[in-house]
């Protein structure tokens, strides 16, 4: 018997000591008694401590938010009554959530927010819930997670801009945007800039006026940029102006509102243009009928029959203005017989870009309405190569219409037909 035992002891694992044993063991909670696998602090599971601890206590659960009821912008917290800031945010969005949790109190480093969304409420209702998961670590090593949901009051608050707009002082600065022309494409290529650079962002109201627009702004730095905006899109000139709206004699302070007049030169692109005598003399001798081949920051002439070209940039057209002779109203349809190179142009006059000389083509032309009647035929040179016989050409006929030019002047026009497109 005693052999027994001593080889069943000899196979058998060593025993452990009892602290040991009692650290490998299982720990039940206090409270509800279920067993503790992992590390056990207060003896308490996860669930039990999710009950006792109540690590939401301190955080805000109702806050209100303000919402300008004309306009539907949101006021961000901070800066005071004097120096409030309204922005846009779309409902339950990123931004709309972003300006909710400013308002929330009792978020910090030791209760830190993992996540945050909107619950579901009516569309109409002025409240809004959002929805709070926070975590912090109330024991060593132990970190408890719960959510908790916000009530945010939408307070209904006019915002600066459109308290202003109920007064008689809504705007501080004005462009008034004029084109002295018998058309409006300028106005209308400027129009479709403004949209398509968004140029348009801090305007207030848009009038039409007798020969242009008005635009208002509420900051004269923001009516400042527009002005520079037009000028780097077109030729233009402005002059300001300004009157006293108001003044306080006790801190010596005035108000004034402010004017900028933009003139938009009115020689539009595909216009005959008519040079002054000193004018074509300043620019190398050219002569007195040119085409305007683009009008944007300069001005590019171009005479067709001998190739040169000349850049006028702002400053040099307001120095010396000139007018169109003709424009897109008094075009006239030719039909091309004949199409037949002439050679590249002569050269560039003076502010020119200095691009490589045009080809030069010699095209035999008809009137469309002298078809079947006569047989007047014309040699016109253009620098418009893609023509083709029986194309439809639009140009300006210098025999049928008044240029405003005396015979000596007359007598230096190159050709009698400007072809355009």
């Amino acid at each position: 018997g005693s052999s027994a035992i001593q080889t069943s002891s000899a196979h058998s694992p060593p025993a452990r000591p009892p602290r040991a044993r009692a650290a490998s063991g299982m720990v039940l909670c206090c409270i509800c008694g279920v067993q503790i696998t992992g590390p056990a602090q207060g003896a308490r599971c996860t669930q039990c401590l999710q009950k006792e601890v109540d690590i939401t206590e301190g955080v805000s659960r109702r806050v209100h938010i303000q919402q300008c009821g004309t306009c539907g912008k949101w006021l961000r917290p901070g800066g005071g009554s004097h120096s409030q800031h309204w922005v846009d945010a779309e409902p339950e969005s990123r931004e709309l959530l972003a300006l909710c949790l400013k308002h929330i109190r009792g978020i910090n480093k030791e209760r830190q927010l993992v996540n945050a969304g909107f619950l579901w409420t009516e569309p109409h209702s002025k409240e809004l819930k959002v929805k709070l998961t926070l975590q912090q670590e109330v024991l060593s090593g132990m970190v408890v997670q719960q959510t908790l949901a916000v009530e945010v009051r939408v307070d209904s608050l006019q915002c600066t801009a459109c308290k202003k707009s109920f007064t008689r002082h809504t705007w501080e600065s004005s462009v008034q945007v004029r084109q002295r022309a018998g058309h409006k494409r300028t106005l209308l290529h400027l129009e479709q800039l403004i949209l398509k650079h968004k140029a348009h962002t801090h305007l207030i109201k848009v009038q039409e006026a007798k020969e242009g627009m008005d635009f208002f702004f509420a900051r004269e730095r923001d009516a400042q940029t527009f002005v520079s905006f037009v000028k780097a899109c077109a030729i233009a000139k402005h002059s300001e102006s300004k009157h006293l709206v108001s003044h306080n004699v006790q801190n010596t302070s005035y108000r004034f509102k402010r004017t900028t007049c933009v003139e938009l030169c009115p020689i539009c692109r595909d216009d005959l243009v008519l040079l002054p005598p000193k004018v074509a003399q300043a620019y190398g001798g050219l002569p007195p009928l040119m085409l305007c081949t683009r009008a944007a920051s300069v001005v590019v002439l171009l005479d067709p029959a001998s190739g040169r070209a000349v850049d006028v940039p702002a400053a040099e057209y307001w120095k010396r203005p000139f007018a169109a002779a003709f424009s897109m109203d008094r075009l006239v349809e030719f039909v091309v017989l004949d199409v037949t190179p002439a050679g590249p142009s002569g050269g560039c006059g003076r502010g020119a870009s200095g691009k490589a000389p045009a080809q030069l083509w010699d095209i035999e032309v008809a009137r469309a309405s002298d078809l079947g009647v006569n047989e007047d035929r014309l040699i016109v040179r253009t620098h418009l190569g893609y023509l083709r016989s029986c194309d439809v050409v639009l140009g300006y006929d210098v025999r049928t219409a008044n240029a405003g030019l005396d015979e000596a002047e007359l007598a230096k026009v190159p050709q009698d037909v400007y072809l355009v497109r």
